[in-house]
Order: structure tokens, then sequence, then C-alpha cells
């Protein structure tokens, strides 16, 4: 298990959902915590809040999908902090893609949140851990990863290349020294989930998906799927059923 005190641990995402309760549970672990997002006024709200228990943070804004803004926000972060020991990429979205309302365009929108902010993580991170022989990269990916779902090509698609792209850094990296655990939740309670209509089943409060994701950083797991009934659902549709057969019980699915 690794030591999360005076670690300083960049989120990107932060300003609400995941992200902030992320930085909340890190900090309470003795982290020093970076945060970076668009919404201003919600990263100034919860990084005083963070120091008001005692804890050191900071905050800066970025849109993702600029890969100058962001760079420039982590750099801005890291100086303040001093240094990055983990660098997790939390940023992301999704939202139903039905064929009678296609849009051209937004498919590639969210590959440039979901997996091309990802990718900015990585560049800038990358260097860092490899120069100080250390680090640990961090990507909140999806059950969703694992499958296409009904109305949903861009987000599993985007989540599936972001998770297969961190498990082959996490092959290539192991021996520097530097840890890549991807992070692969069921429903969890956000504002994304707040706007969905259909049926959520096995939904996590925010708060117990941030203790569990905090623990799998801390123990630097590879991977992590929760909650179990999901995990088993990978397990049953990706392994033991015939492709055909999970399509027809996917059909009827939406993402996570």
């Amino acid at each position: 298990m690794t030591e999360l005190r005076e670690r300083v641990a960049l989120i990107t995402g932060a300003s609400s959902g995941i992200g902030a309760e992320l930085a909340r549970e890190l900090a309470r672990r003795g982290c020093h915590v970076g945060l970076l997002a668009r919404r201003e006024d919600r990263l100034v709200e919860l990084a005083e809040s963070l120091r008001a228990t005692g804890s050191r943070a900071s905050w800066a804004t970025a849109d993702v999908s600029s890969t100058e803004a962001t760079h420039a926000a982590l750099d801005a972060l890291a100086t303040e902090l001093g240094g990055c020991d983990i660098a997790i990429a939390n940023a992301g979205y999704g939202r139903p893609e039905p064929p009678a309302k296609f849009e051209p365009g937004r498919a590639m929108a969210m590959y440039d949140v979901n997996l091309l902010g990802t990718l900015r993580v990585v560049d800038w991170a990358l260097p860092r851990f490899l120069d100080q022989r250390s680090g640990h990269l961090v990507g909140i990916a999806s059950v969703a990863s694992y499958f296409g779902l009904t109305h949903a090509a861009a987000y599993c698609g985007s989540k599936a290349a972001m998770r297969v792209h961190l498990q082959s850094l996490r092959l290539s990296l192991r021996p520097k020294g530097i840890a890549v655990t991807t992070i692969c939740p069921g429903f969890v309670k956000s504002e994304l989930t707040d706007l969905n209509k259909a049926p959520m089943p096995f939904m996590w409060p925010t708060e117990k998906a941030a203790r569990r994701i905090a623990d799998s950083i801390e123990r630097r797991r590879r991977e992590d799927i929760f909650p179990w009934q999901m995990k088993l659902l990978v397990i049953l549709l990706t392994r033991l059923l015939p492709n055909g057969l999970a399509e027809r019980m996917l059909s009827g699915r939406r993402a996570t």
C-alpha cells in the first residue's frame, strides 16, 4: 500500500461529481490536491473548503479539449504544490446518441474530452514521472468501456480506447516504477446521472465511489471495476456468452 500523505495529486474534471468528491477524499488522506476544471466558481469553493480543513489545495481553470490550456493549468498547479505524484484523468462526459438525433461532430467532441483529454494529461505527466522514476497515472473510464451499448457509440468507444491505452501503458511502465490504474465504475450519482431518465441499476453514492477509487490509488491497483454486480456482468458478457447472445442482451442497455 502506498502512503498518500504529503503526496501531490492533480485531478481533471474536479468541479463536481467523482472529481470533486475524490479531491475531498484524497485530502482527508493527507494528499495535497490540485483541482482542474472549466468552472472557476466551483473550483474556488472546493479549494476554500479543503483549505478550511487544513489541507493544501490549488485550482486552475482549463478545458481538457485544449492541449495548451490543459498543460498550462497543470504546470501552474505543479509549481504551486511542489510537483506531481499522482495525475488523475477524470474529466469526461456522456450523452445519449440516438440515430434520430444524430449530429455530425458530436462523437468527435466526446472523443476529444474522454480520450484525448486523458492523453493530454498523460503527455504532460509521463515525461515528469520518467525523469523522477516514480509516479502514478489514474484514468476514470467506465464499465461501458467493455462493450457497445444502445445509443452510446462515442461514449463506449472513447472509454474503451482510454482503457486499452492505459492498459498498454501499464505494461510498458511497470519496469520504470510508474503505476497505471484504470477505474471502471458503473452508475455513480452525479449531475449527469441526475439528467438520465433510463434505469440505472446498482447506483453508488458519489462519496462511496470516491472512497473506493482512493483505495485503488492507495493500493496501486491495476484496474478496478465496481460495483461487483457490474464486474460480474462484464465477465458474463465478454468471457462466457457467445457474441450474438451478448449483443441481444446489450441491445436494451444504456451506458454507465
